[in-house]
């Protein structure tokens, strides 16, 4: 628990409050979705990846500052879903496309790079749009699937914008040095790689 950021921490509190923010405006469903989100952020965070052998090695390596990723995201959304935002005309759908884009496209990005090998910024930008596009039409076909799409126009827009973000914050990963080779090498020296290591080849070996 104590290698969960502070920002995540926040953001966890932050989706409490709002939950009971729902609450009295009696809006019961929202609230209850909220806390349910909240809850499943906080397992998601406090799992211990870094120790758990069978799971893959990019998931085990990602840095612990994308935990906040999925506490963010649900914070944009539940107010389009609390407020009805996401009805009537305001560019609230589209400001959530356009941002929950870039997060997904960031920690995608940044499971792209955690096998430590540096990438140009045009290749993670291609990368972005690859998974924004198939982001966005896969949560258009969950809508369709539920009955809550929009018109043509709007779902287009849609895919656009999550391709968009998630475009735009891959190609800002692209050449960091904290991605380099140098990089993973110090993070397998650590005391929990090499453990994690030990135990993926004693599971490999039985």
């Amino acid at each position: 628990m104590s290698r969960v950021p502070w920002h995540c921490w926040a953001l966890l509190a932050a989706l409490v409050v709002m939950a009971l923010w729902f609450g009295a405006l009696e809006k019961g469903s929202a609230a209850w979705a909220t806390a349910l989100a909240a809850a499943g952020c906080l397992a998601l965070v406090a799992t211990p990846r870094e120790r758990m052998p069978f799971l893959p090695l990019r998931l085990s390596r990602l840095p612990r500052r994308y935990d906040s990723a999925p506490a963010l995201a649900t914070l944009i959304t539940a107010p389009g879903y609390g407020l009805s935002l996401f009805h009537g005309a305001n560019p609230f759908d589209e400001f959530v496309h356009l941002v929950n884009g870039a997060i997904a496209g960031a920690v995608f990005a940044a499971l792209v790079l955690a096998d430590g090998r540096p990438r140009g910024r045009w290749h993670m930008a291609w990368v972005g749009l690859m998974f924004g596009l198939t982001l966005g039409v896969a949560w258009e076909g969950f809508e369709w699937l539920v009955n809550i799409i929009g018109d043509w126009q709007d779902t287009w827009t849609d895919v656009a914008l999550t391709a968009g973000g998630a475009t735009v914050a891959s190609w800002l990963h692209g050449g960091h040095a904290r991605n380099s080779p140098a990089g993973v090498a110090c993070h397998e020296s650590s005391p929990v790689a090499q453990a994690a290591h030990t135990e993926r080849a004693g599971v490999a070996q039985g």
